[in-house]
């Protein structure tokens, strides 16, 4: 991810905000997941937020708080 990150921005983010990128899907094509690390293709253009994540509305109000506020950065409530 690192290498992509050189190619890709001015000033690389850290390894932490690479794995935010990877995980909630700003690269076009996402990035894969195998065992715990994050691969984004070298072809991959960064992309950003295009929508906020959906959280399922089945799931208690505290979880699905917590879980928006990590996908997507803040609380909606």
């Amino acid at each position: 991810m690192t290498e992509w990150a050189k190619a890709h921005f001015k000033e690389p983010p850290c390894a932490a905000t690479l794995r935010v990128i990877a995980k909630t899907r700003q690269t076009y094509p996402p990035a894969i997941k195998q065992g715990r690390r994050w691969l984004i293709d070298e072809t991959a253009q960064f992309v950003g937020l295009i929508a906020p994540i959906k959280v399922s509305s089945g799931i208690d109000k505290n979880a699905r708080a917590l879980v928006e506020r990590v996908l997507n950065g803040s609380s909606t409530t």
